[in-house]
C-alpha cells in the first residue's frame, strides 16, 4: 500500500443563493459533519455493509467494510468552529482494467464548506485532490468536488442530493461521476433508515464503466 500526502490550495467560489452555516451543536443524523458516535447496515446493490464511527468533540473517525473484508473505507473529519472542515479517507475497492476486475487503493484530501441554501436545506461543498493506485496497472491523481445538499422535508423526512465529479491531473485520462438522489427517515433521534439511488460512471484509460443501483441503509447514532 502507497502512502500518498495531497496537499491542497483552493479558492472557493459560494453561490449567491447560499450564505454561511454557524456550527451548532445539533446536527441531522444525516449531516456529513455529525460527530455523533453511530453504528449502521446497508446494502450496496448486491453488497452488504456493517460500518460506524467514534467521535470527539472536534474529530470523527469512521469506517465501513463488505462481510468478505476486501471492500472497505476508512475515513477521518476535523470539524472546526467555522465553516471550514476537513475530511481525509482511504477506499479499498475494484477498477475494471483490460485484463478484468482488480483491486484498489484511492487516497482522497478535501475541504468542505458549510453553507445554508434555499427552503431550509443545508448545502457542503468540497473540493480536494485523490491519487488511484491500481494493482498491477496504474496510478493516478486527480482533482474533484463534490456537492451535497441535505434537506429535511417534515419533522422526520428529509432528503438528499449529492453529485461528484473528478478528472486526471498527471497526463493519465481517467474521470469519473458519481451521483444520487436519497429519501431518509428519521424514526427518532436515534435510529433512521434511507433508500437512495445512485449512479456511477468511471473512465480509465480506455477502459469505461457505468453502473446504477439502489441502496437501503439503517443507522444509529448516540
Amino acid at each position: 500500500m502507497q502512502v500518498v500526502n495531497c496537499l491542497l490550495g483552493s479558492l472557493l467560489l459560494l453561490s449567491t443563493v447560499s450564505t454561511p452555516a454557524l456550527a451548532g451543536q445539533y446536527r441531522h443524523i444525516a449531516d456529513p459533519l455529525n460527530l455523533s458516535d453511530s453504528l449502521y447496515a446497508a446494502f450496496d446493490g448486491d453488497i452488504f455493509k456493517i460500518g460506524g464511527s467514534i467521535s470527539t468533540a472536534s474529530q470523527q473517525l469512521s469506517g465501513n467494510t463488505n462481510t468478505a473484508g476486501d471492500i472497505w473505507h476508512v475515513g477521518y473529519l476535523y470539524s472546526s468552529s467555522s465553516q471550514w472542515n476537513i475530511r481525509a479517507s482511504v477506499d479499498r475497492g475494484e477498477t475494471a482494467t483490460l485484463v478484468g476486475k482488480t483491486s484498489h487503493y484511492e487516497y482522497q484530501l478535501g475541504v468542505i464548506y458549510e453553507s445554508q441554501g434555499w427552503y431550509n436545506s443545508q448545502i457542503y461543498t468540497e473540493v480536494g485532490a485523490n491519487h488511484l493506485a491500481v494493482k498491477s496497472h496504474t496510478d493516478s491523481t486527480a482533482a474533484n468536488a463534490n456537492i451535497t445538499v441535505l434537506r429535511p422535508i417534515t419533522d422526520q423526512w428529509y432528503t438528499e442530493l449529492y453529485a461528484k465529479g473528478s478528472a486526471g491531473v498527471d497526463g493519465v485520462e481517467r474521470f469519473d461521476a458519481k451521483g444520487w438522489i436519497a429519501l431518509g427517515f428519521e424514526v427518532d433521534e436515534q435510529w433512521s433508515w434511507v433508500v437512495r439511488y445512485q449512479y456511477d460512471w468511471e473512465k480509465l484509460e480506455n477502459i469505461e464503466t457505468e453502473d446504477t443501483q439502489w441502496v437501503f441503509a439503517v443507522s444509529s447514532q448516540f
